[in-house]
């Protein structure tokens, strides 16, 4: 005695793939946001900063997450003439930029810490399309 036949089992085996399939996006993990390249510059009254022949200018973005989260800074040297930056596999979201010019290199933050992390009050919501302007005599 056949319980089921060919053609149905096969039908049910489709619609279990089917939603299977379906259901693979609600997964954890399976759905995350894509991250970006942040680039950039860093400035002091529209000018790149100066610095002496061993100094350098270090850039860090610290997710503006709360105090008990935890996180992965990300952190790169400017480029010595212009300011410019870039860091690459950064989440998008909301970070705190935190900058030392440290010259000559590592002894003096030359702005006395105070832009980093921790202190900063340059804060931007990071989208990979729209290159930062760091100008630390307007850090808004």
């Amino acid at each position: 005695m056949r319980i089921l036949s060919l053609p149905f089992r096969a039908g049910i085996q489709q619609a279990a793939l089917f939603s299977v399939i379906a259901l693979l996006p609600l997964l954890p993990g399976c759905n995350r946001q894509t991250n970006i390249t942040v680039t950039g510059m860093v400035l002091r009254n529209g000018q790149p900063l100066k610095l002496s022949p061993t100094g350098t200018l270090q850039l860090t973005l610290k997710p503006d997450v709360g105090e008990s989260e935890q996180f992965t800074p990300k952190t790169t040297e400017c480029d010595r003439a212009t300011g410019k930056f870039e860091i690459h596999d950064v989440r998008p979201g909301k970070y705190k930029i935190g900058v030392q010019q440290l010259d000559p290199n590592p002894q003096v933050d030359k702005l006395n810490g105070g832009f980093l992390p921790d202190k900063s009050n340059i804060i931007r919501d990071l989208d990979g399309k729209t290159p930062l302007t760091i100008d630390l005599a307007k850090p808004e």
